[in-house]
């Protein structure tokens, strides 16, 4: 099988959303100040970043909650940093992105396959400044990963068959799984240090950096 079209995760695959997390918690920590002055600034955003699982912090949202204030103008504009009004300025591509992007549009057709709200994941979108034409946002198209629908909604837009295509993304539940199962090729962005054990559904590649997928979807 020949492949026509390479399409990308966006948070955490082009861009670096986690990393971000600290920066949005010190902007949220900063509308909350005037409200709770005996607020401690460390103290608050060790509790933004307090694992919960894998990957997952309990976040501002939660605090926000602990702290009774959910219902303030104070605590709605924090828990609105938290989720990048007034913060996209933060968000990076990772390092290769841009120049494998590029590398790669004169052989493939290229696009998004995002979860998300669809007005936050365009401004994130169109923030890497990418030369990704295609977008397709869960909020949008109805179906979110790893439904098979909203793979299938891509490769129709793309004009070419699932067997054509590949999916590059960073989780293993979500974007390896859901891209296989819509019969799609995928390649693990494991820049993270995950691993494989017990996963029942499996890569057909795996990068730790991007300027690997070229030749990763080149051995496919």
């Amino acid at each position: 099988m020949t492949i026509r079209a390479v399409f990308f995760d966006l948070d955490d695959t082009l861009c670096d959303t986690i990393g971000t997390r600290e920066a949005r918690a010190l902007v949220a920590f900063e509308s909350l100040a005037g409200e709770q002055p005996e607020l401690d600034r460390e103290e608050f955003v060790a509790r933004v970043m307090e694992p919960r699982s894998e990957r997952v912090v309990r976040g501002v949202p939660g605090v926000v909650e602990e702290l009774g204030l959910a219902g303030s103008v104070a605590g709605r504009r924090a828990i609105a940093a938290w989720s990048f009004e007034g913060c996209i300025e933060f968000l990076r591509a990772f390092d290769g992105v841009a120049e494998t992007v590029d590398r790669l549009r004169y052989d493939y057709t290229l696009g998004v396959i995002t979860n998300g709200d669809g007005k936050l994941q365009r401004a994130k979108w169109l923030r890497m400044n990418l030369a990704i034409k295609l977008v397709v946002i869960s909020a949008e198209c109805g179906f979110e990963k790893p439904d098979r629908r909203i793979f299938a909604h891509a490769c129709s837009l793309a004009g070419t068959d699932a067997g054509d295509a590949v999916f590059v993304g960073d989780r293993l539940d979500v974007d390896i799984a859901g891209a296989k199962a819509a019969g799609m090729r995928a390649v693990w962005f494991n820049h993270w240090g995950g691993t494989l054990d017990g996963v029942s559904v499996r890569p057909d590649a795996v990068i730790t950096r991007f300027d690997q997928l070229p030749g990763a979807i080149a051995r496919l």
